[in-house]
């Protein structure tokens, strides 16, 4: 695994130095290395490195730190405070790059410092994820020395005043007491070394005790608070402070109490790592199931929006389908009434033919039946006249033809009587009627159903009105029978 592209620059802010290391760890997938360390930077005049578990240091995330890179060589009691931001690079997409900041006091005890639980593995492997891009991953740290205290007994410190340069930070009133406490303590301690130990000793135990009693107070006071208060940044400092002294100061407390404090003291940072962890997971999965909330209203919008929709499609396809057996039984009806029109005007063709034949042969009856009326008129005449003659007499009777009593007829007589019964028998021939039968052409309706109408009714835009054809009967007169539904047998 290599440690190529380490970069660091220089930042200066208003009141103190600021250095940005980058840090590009190629093969960083196939190490199998439990843990890595970056180049050397220097902020201030102090020596750091990156320290990274790329399988995780317990948990199954990946975990970063910052480390004192001098720590074996710093002179005993030595502590520097620095301010400082890891960032695990996205490289495919920068605003999802994973930023966490903190401040810690290094010392012997505490020399590397960071996050346990940085970024899940899971995540970190995931090759769309754009953390590893070809093996390499890039963490990038942002440092800042807020103060360094120096103790050495060989030789006196370049910088015998320690340095403060993070002005800017809210004013603590215990954090100057404390300060202030220990600084004093500190020179006393100084001018009373080169007359006796013992005697230095006995000046400094007390303000050392009343500081830890101090800090037993503030302790106490923040122990009493609420997880949630403690996170705050200003506690979350004054808690450290507190265990840091009171770990050196374990005889304040019973055996049990001193148990936990010192147990408080190791898992302190972690326990708050995670409930911001924890509490970063619940803020998004609250923001996530609002938005699921949201989204699963809106999809029960478009379910019952589209569930109407069916319904009316439904609908009007049940109203096709309606409309298309009507349609087809209109075209059915149209398709018969056109044949039936087809057939009817080919009778009509006929009779029309018919008509006109018989027609040519009507010419002159006329004449013939008003001269045949007129000689069955004049026979008539004749005959009375004839009759007049020969009045009935009831004791006598005539009888023709039959009996010795007739009277001799002569010739004329007998012609004129035969003409007589000729046109009377002719007369009543031509005069008797049959039976009254069917009409063939008509059926007996009198006439034929009208093809032009609907039992008599037209339908126009203005509405139904009477045929103009049939006159509103629905039937077209048969000429045959003239209307009666029967003929006649001659």
């Amino acid at each position: 695994m290599g440690d190529k592209g380490e970069v660091a620059e220089n930042k200066q802010s208003k009141d103190c130095q600021v250095i940005r290391y980058t840090w590009r760890i190629e093969n960083f997938t196939s190490s199998n290395v439990s843990k890595l360390y970056s180049g050397i930077f220097k902020v201030n005049g102090s020596r750091w490195r990156l320290l990274t578990f790329p399988k995780g240091n317990g948990v199954e995330f990946l975990s970063v730190y910052l480390d004192v890179a001098d720590k074996d060589s710093l002179p005993d009691g030595w502590s520097r405070t620095a301010k400082f931001t890891i960032n695990l690079i996205n490289q495919m997409n920068s605003t999802k790059s994973v930023k966490k900041e903190t401040e810690h006091q290094f010392k012997a005890r505490e020399s590397d410092w960071g996050f346990t639980s940085f970024f899940p593995l899971s995540k970190l492997h995931d090759k769309y994820a754009g953390y590893l891009v070809d093996g390499t991953c890039v963490i990038e740290a942002e440092v800042s020395v807020t103060h360094v205290f120096h103790v050495s007994s060989d030789e006196p410190s370049d910088s015998p005043v320690p340095i403060n340069r993070s002005v800017s930070q809210p004013v603590d009133l215990d954090d100057v007491e404390s300060i202030y406490i220990k600084a004093e303590s500190f020179l006393k301690s100084i001018s009373k070394e080169s007359t006796s130990s013992v005697s230095d000793a006995t000046c400094a135990a007390p303000l050392f005790k009343e500081y830890a009693i101090l800090a037993k107070g503030r302790f106490i006071e923040l122990i009493s608070l609420p997880l949630d208060n403690i996170v705050d940044p200003k506690h979350e400092t004054a808690m450290i402070e507190s265990l840091s002294i009171l770990g050196d100061n374990l005889s304040l407390f019973s055996d049990e109490q001193a148990k936990q404090i010192m147990q408080l003291k190791d898992n302190f940072p972690t326990t708050i790592q995670n409930w911001r962890d924890s509490f970063k997971v619940k803020v998004s999965c609250q923001r996530s199931l609002s938005t699921f909330e949201k989204t699963k209203n809106l999809l029960e919008d478009s379910v019952n929006t589209e569930k109407e929709i069916k319904t009316k499609l439904k609908e009007l396809k049940i109203r096709e389908e309606e409309l298309k057996v009507q349609l087809e039984t209109l075209q059915n009806e149209n398709k018969r009434l056109m044949e039936e029109r087809v057939d009817v005007s080919k009778q009509t063709q006929q009779i029309y033919a018919l008509a006109e034949e018989q027609a040519g042969k009507i010419e002159g009856k006329e004449v013939e039946m008003d001269l045949a009326n007129k000689n069955l008129e004049d026979l008539k005449s004749n005959w009375a006249s004839m009759k007049s003659l020969f009045p009935i007499s009831t004791k006598n009777p005539v009888l023709l033809f039959t009996g010795s009593q007739l009277p001799t007829v002569d010739t004329q007589t007998f012609l004129v009587t035969v003409s007589v019964l000729g046109a009377i028998t002719l007369s009543l021939f031509l005069g008797l009627k049959g039976d009254p039968l069917p009409c063939e052409r008509c059926a007996g309706n009198g006439g034929t159903k009208c093809v032009f109408c609907n039992d008599g009714k037209m339908k126009l835009e203005t509405g139904l009105v009477d045929c103009r054809v049939c006159k509103g009967t629905g039937l077209i007169f048969c000429k045959k029978c003239g209307g009666s539904g029967y003929s006649r047998r001659l």
